[in-house]
């Protein structure tokens, strides 16, 4: 694989950072109004793409599916993290379908470690391709909460 290649998976993967089951509702939290939510979510957000950023890009697949794995396991946290904000019944179901968006791009994800971690450099490219696609997804349906950015 060109390291040119590999650098644009990397990237791919670790900049899934905002946004990656179960209901965008919470009954332990008090609901959110839709500023709180907003406020809340993105601080999520950032802790978790600063974390996602620090892994750093890989030079090669091996270092791509370590990454790669844990990048993924971050974006996991960070879903459960934002279903356990309780947003306004207003926006509780667009705000599911942005997370299960995220969750389907995490599969993505998991895609593109499998094929890194089998060497397999078409594999990787195919999969890097599938994951960009379920990321703009999920970024279009997280942009009228401001939730794009972190996936810069």
């Amino acid at each position: 694989m060109r390291p040119a290649a590999l650098s644009s998976a990397a990237l791919v993967l670790l900049a899934a950072g905002c946004l990656s089951g179960g209901s965008a509702t919470s009954t332990s939290r008090p609901q959110l109004t839709r500023a709180q939510y907003i406020t809340a979510a993105g601080t999520v957000c950032r802790r978790y793409q600063q974390r996602i950023a620090a892994l750093g890009a890989s030079s090669d697949l091996a270092e791509l599916a370590d990454q790669g794995a844990k990048a993924v396991a971050l974006e996991r946290a960070e879903v459960k993290a934002l279903r356990r904000l309780a947003p306004p019944d207003s926006d509780a179901a667009a705000i599911d379908r942005m997370l299960k968006a995220v969750e389907a791009a995490t599969v993505a994800g998991d895609a593109l470690v499998a094929a890194a971690r089998s060497h397999d450099a078409a594999a990787v490219t195919e999969a890097a391709a599938r994951l960009r696609s379920r990321l703009a997804a999920a970024n279009r349906l997280a942009k009228p909460y401001g939730l794009d950015v972190c996936a810069r």
